[in-house]
């Protein structure tokens, strides 16, 4: 394997030096004085040649340098008529196994860094809350940051959200009148009348959860009043196609303590009002702080049955934690694959600290596709 008889197979058979001493391998055989040769190259007629020409050069140089003169060949090599590789098979079966075992690494690295809710169970044993309601995924409008720019269009997508509304036979709607009688069964030991509906974070669906369940909570009877307190980014009137010109902020800031309530009703034949947030305020924290909220939210209380109150993301501000805690009841929306656990648990630290009774969760944008179990085996006709 010396340079010397690299450079005499270059110049009998032109096998460039580096090319000869990366493919060439000499071993001895156990408990004798002989040893092999092996040469692998892609031209069959050329390893043998090699082959061939090193057991020869050998026996000139063992005469030549240490004067050895029965050094024999006992076996010269043939021209094979197989290739030693590529063995398809044995790659096949190994590319095959290196596959399966790469897709369970990529499964298993995913799971690990994907720190989200897939499903329910995964909510209660990270949060220890039940889960009160899934709603599936469901084709309605463009909302965050996939939303139009055009304003016309912004508006007719927000409309497509009620599909409480919109479809009443919809997977999704069925899963609100599960929402509506869980509400109803844990109403039974604490009356549940003014509840708060947040979420950790934008785009969970805390507002479409909102909207839809207070539809559905009206079609049952109940009086129902819906008040956009979300003081920041209001969007309640958006998805029921309303004016949003005066609302909640304008009787808070109002001097008379028994100033009309100006709601819109959501149809003729409908037990639903609508108090839209008004103008946006410098100071939103402060006024759903104030003493005027917490008189307002009683009087609201001898009107109406059931009152809910959409608030901004509690991962965010303290508004809705402040309404929280003077609340019946709050719900914690989380979105199946978005919510990160971790800012959730926060979100629920913020609430036990103002001693608000999470009376569950709801957990939207399940994709039936993805967890079968979910889906809904039956339809209206």
């Amino acid at each position: 394997m010396s340079r010397t008889v690299a450079e005499e197979i270059e110049k009998k058979l032109g096998v460039p030096v580096s090319v000869f001493q990366g493919n060439v391998s000499v071993k001895t055989v156990k408990d004798s004085r002989i040893f092999s040769i092996s040469y692998a190259d892609t031209d069959r007629e050329r390893a043998a040649a090699v082959a061939n020409e090193l057991a020869t050069i050998i026996q000139k140089l063992a005469k030549d340098i240490i004067e050895v003169n029965n050094v024999q060949v006992i076996d010269t090599a043939k021209v094979p008529t197989k290739p030693v590789k590529p063995n398809k098979k044995m790659n096949i079966s190994v590319a095959g196994v290196l596959g399966l075992l790469l897709g369970a690494l990529l499964i298993y690295l995913l799971e690990y860094l994907d720190h989200t809710f897939k499903k329910p169970e995964d909510v209660e044993n990270q949060l220890e809350i039940n889960v009160i309601g899934t709603i599936p995924l469901f084709e309605g409008g463009k909302r965050g940051k996939k939303k139009p720019k055009d304003e016309k269009l912004l508006e007719k997508q927000y409309l497509k959200n009620l599909i409480t509304k919109n479809n009443p036979k919809a997977p999704a709607t069925e899963a609100f009148r599960e929402l509506r009688t869980n509400l109803q069964y844990l109403g039974v030991d604490r009356e549940l009348k003014t509840i708060v509906v947040t979420s950790p974070t934008m785009g969970d669906g805390k507002t479409v959860t909102a909207v839809n369940l207070a539809v559905t909570l009206s079609r049952a009877g109940n009086k129902v009043l819906i008040v956009d307190a979300d003081l920041r980014k209001p969007k309640v009137h958006l998805y029921f196609g309303i004016e949003n010109k005066e609302g909640l902020t304008n009787l808070l800031t109002s001097d008379k303590d028994k100033n009309k309530i100006n709601t819109v009703k959501f149809d003729e034949n409908s037990n639903l009002q609508i108090l839209t947030s008004g103008p946006v305020p410098p100071n939103a924290a402060e006024m759903l702080n104030s003493k005027r909220m917490t008189h307002l939210l009683e009087r609201l209380k001898e009107e109406y049955d059931i009152i809910i109150i959409d608030t901004p993301p509690i991962g965010q501000v303290t508004d809705a934690a402040i309404l929280a805690g003077v609340t019946d009841g709050t719900i914690l929306v989380l979105a199946s694959n978005e919510t990160r656990i971790e800012i959730t648990k926060r979100a629920k630290k913020a609430l036990d600290s103002v001693n608000a009774n999470i009376i569950g969760v709801v957990l939207t944008k399940i994709d039936n596709k993805r967890i079968s179990y979910y889906s809904y085996s039956y339809k209206y006709e």
